[in-house]
């Protein structure tokens, strides 16, 4: 799969993003990846909407395991929060460590990079 690069602001419903990869997902490896993939596009995509107010760029690759990265402006890196009954939000990284082989950030020239890597798994295994 070549990469897919699909730009969002603060106006993009995660939902359009979703359908966007989908299909590129859904003939090459087994359901339960491309429902984690979609699951972290859309907890990191609501991250930049929701603290940084502005957007961003997702990348979506393939080769021995699926990459996303999410691009956006603020120089914030993210951070695992203990779960607290109190809170309301604060889950979306915990879910991303839950479902995912690997993530992590780093900071660019015009801001950050979070990015997370999911196994690759055929749709006919």
């Amino acid at each position: 799969m070549q990469a897919l690069r699909v730009p969002f602001d603060h106006r993009t419903d995660s939902a359009a993003l979703r359908h966007a990869v989908h299909d590129r997902l859904v003939s090459r490896q087994a359901g339960e990846v491309v429902d984690d993939t979609l699951l972290v596009i859309t907890e990191l995509v609501q991250n930049v909407i929701q603290h940084t107010g502005d957007g961003g760029e997702l990348t979506l690759s393939r080769s021995a395991d699926v990459l996303i990265e999410v691009y956006d402006h603020s120089r914030d890196l993210p951070h695992l929060l203990r779960p607290d009954p109190r809170r309301l939000g604060g889950r979306g990284m915990l879910v991303i460590d839950a479902v995912s082989d690997d993530w992590g950030s780093r900071l660019t020239a015009n801001g950050k990079v979070v990015w997370a890597r999911l196994p690759v798994r055929s749709a006919a295994s």
